[in-house]
């Protein structure tokens, strides 16, 4: 099983059994209850003892421990969310990355001015060419030729 089916139903589950361990407290009908198998038993003095304030604080054991599995339902479905979120962000980054690669290649690209044809063979040049595809002459114009 896994964890996110043990915390799937965290918050009714936690919230109802805090109502009932309350309730059991409150009106001490499971004490009274359980205590009279044990008054009939041949316990006495420490275990006695024992027994009884076990069974009588029960309810609010069990109460501490719906407490606890709640909280824990919570904190794992945060970290899930925030695993998923974190997984949203890291490929919104890589997405927005690769955009600003072809952004920047396009900006430095148009930096330099450029021969429509090739000043070696004549042949036309293809968008975003900086060297001739058939010559291997560069087509970036130099500024000294520039007038």
């Amino acid at each position: 099983m896994t964890l996110s089916k043990f915390f799937k139903y965290s918050l009714p589950i936690g919230i109802a059994g805090i109502v009932l361990s309350i309730i059991l407290f409150v009106t001490n009908l499971y004490y009274e209850l359980v205590v009279p198998v044990i008054e009939n038993s041949s316990l006495e003095g420490a275990a006695f003892d024992f027994f009884d304030d076990l069974i009588f604080y029960t309810p609010c054991i069990f109460m501490a421990l719906f407490a606890a599995y709640l909280i824990a339902g919570f904190i794992y479905k945060r970290k899930a969310q925030l695993k998923v979120e974190d997984k949203v962000t890291e490929d919104m980054i890589g997405e927005n990355e690769a955009v600003q690669k072809v952004l920047d290649d396009r900006a430095a690209f148009l930096k330099y001015k450029l021969y429509t044809n090739c000043p070696n063979c004549g042949s036309p040049r293809a968008e975003n060419e900086t060297d001739c595809r058939f010559c291997g002459t560069s087509l970036i114009k130099n500024k000294s030729t520039e007038k």
